[in-house]
């Protein structure tokens, strides 16, 4: 059984490794690429991208690598950890709702396997979309298909997100190298070595179906 500070160093280096929140001003945020595997190749794989060029990522050595299964709402419950990509609904207003959060609507969400309990919480700016925001945190509230996503301990600190019932829902655990194959749809991290090729540091993987929004 791993003890409780190896298990606390292994959560620390997955969350700087994944989305480098804290990262040093000389480190580089990854480069996003969303896609699916079109070919794997020994330690490199090509990724056509959801804008449909093609991309070539070398695997490192030291990869981490998140399972992506479906999953379903009746999966949420007070205290989950989850993460959500959702855009801010201009036409709610915090004093409407009696809440100090306004309210977003969800691209997807993602339910947290216990495992991975606290990984890159907080609330940021995100990718997707121009105007899109991902919040990672504990369900501190739940009413009908709208959760309160609890980041901190101040009332200001949640998100609340409305989860349509047409977007993904996934459960996130932790996998491996194994499920890197032709046809997974993937998110990965990538930054550009010393000769401009991409080296993924972190890659989430989708199974069954399921295809990583984030």
């Amino acid at each position: 059984m791993i003890c409780r500070l190896c298990y606390i160093i292994i959560i620390t280096v997955i969350i700087v490794s994944v989305f480098n929140a804290t990262a040093c001003a000389e480190k580089t945020e990854p480069d996003h690429i969303r896609g699916q595997i079109m070919k794997v190749d020994h330690s490199e794989i090509l990724v056509k991208t959801n804008k449909g060029s093609e991309t070539r990522l070398k695997i490192a050595d030291k990869l981490t690598v998140f399972r992506l299964a479906k999953a379903s709402f009746t999966d949420v419950d007070f205290g989950t950890y989850v993460g959500s990509v959702s855009v801010q609904l201009d036409d709610y207003s915090p004093i409407v709702r009696d809440s100090l959060s306004w309210l977003h609507r969800a691209f997807e969400l993602r339910i947290f396997d216990e495992q991975l309990r606290g990984l890159a919480l907080g609330h940021m700016e995100w990718d997707l979309t121009p105007e899109s925001v991902m919040t990672h945190g504990w369900v501190d509230d739940l009413e009908v298909r709208v959760i309160s996503i609890k980041f901190g301990p101040t009332e200001e600190e949640e998100t609340d997100v409305d989860i349509p019932r047409d977007v993904p829902i996934s459960k996130i655990s932790l996998g491996d190298k194994g499920l890197i194959k032709q046809g997974a749809n993937i998110f990965a991290g990538a930054v550009k070595d010393s000769e401009g090729n991409y080296m993924a540091t972190f890659v989430f993987v989708g199974e069954d179906g399921a295809v990583p929004a984030l």
